[in-house]
């Protein structure tokens, strides 16, 4: 698993993780996603007098995969334009930054407070289908599709032993639901096998859950029903220095997502890696 010295998490950050830096990146009006198969499709780029560049709205979760991918040395720039980008001076560069593209085409870089965030897919194509993904996270939540549950696992599964630090990480923990109902973060967590990774979803949740986040509108109101719904980190799980991937469906403003991380890493949590099945098309 991770090492005491950090080695695995070389150049991943540790973001401090507080409700306002929460509420800046919430109530943000620039990008929080980017994804190579819709939205950034035209993010690589060939130049006329050299072989290319990239050009991206942030650099968060994403420079540390490019610079493990690519070379610790391959840096993005701040543009006086705003976003992010790097001038492609090779051939060779230029089809490395392919090969990054085409691996992570489907899958959804994200903005937020976690230290890394990352959804699967997008839950919908540029039309009103779903995505492959978002196919099967609509089955499994609203039909109750127990073959589409073990088929995301199957896909998570896949993902964590290939993206670059998740696989180091000691813990995983699904976003909670009302206490003593089984969500289906915690249902695909379940069926999570093989990845050393400890399981400390029952751990975590909220003792006094009443109402949906979803249910309201602005920042405060969302923050209140967090607040009164009383999540509760069990003391008997160490997260001392631990590395954590907190597991999620649908990632829609991330608001919850980052208020379980900033609770974990209150109790000593070193890093937290958010992982959702697919992102919604809202929230930019």
């Amino acid at each position: 698993m991770s090492f005491n010295f950090d080695l695995s998490f070389l150049g991943v950050p540790k973001n401090d993780i507080t409700l306002d830096r929460i509420r800046a990146v919430t109530e943000s009006d620039g990008a929080r996603r980017i994804c190579f198969a819709t939205t950034h499709s035209g993010a690589l780029k060939r130049c006329a007098d050299k072989p290319g560049k990239i050009v991206l709205p942030f650099n968060d979760t994403i420079a540390s995969f490019i610079r493990h991918e690519l070379g610790q040395d391959i840096n993005l720039f701040s543009s006086n334009y705003g976003g992010f980008w790097r001038a492609i001076n090779t051939e060779e560069e230029y089809e490395k930054f392919e090969k990054f593209v085409l691996k992570y085409h489907d899958a959804v870089f994200l903005r937020d407070n976690l230290d890394l965030s990352i959804s699967l897919s997008m839950n919908f194509e540029s039309g009103e289908e779903h995505t492959e993904i978002g196919e099967l996270e609509y089955r499994a939540k609203f039909q109750n599709d127990i073959d589409a549950e073990s088929k995301i696992a199957e896909k998570c599964i896949d993902w964590i032993e290939k993206l670059p630090y998740y696989t180091d990480a000691d813990y995983i923990c699904s976003v909670p639901g009302k206490k003593g109902e089984q969500n289906l973060p915690q249902r695909i967590v379940s069926k999570f096998s093989g990845l050393g990774l400890t399981d400390i979803s029952e751990y975590v949740f909220w003792r006094n859950k009443r109402r949906s986040v979803k249910d309201a509108e602005s920042f405060d109101e969302k923050l209140e029903i967090l607040e009164e719904s009383d999540l509760l980190v069990d003391d008997s799980v160490d997260l001392q220095g631990k590395t954590v991937i907190l597991f999620d469906d649908l990632y829609m403003s991330g608001l919850t997502m980052q208020y379980v991380a900033m609770k974990l890493k209150e109790k000593g949590a070193s890093r937290i890696f958010g992982l959702s099945i697919v992102k919604s098309r809202r929230n930019k």
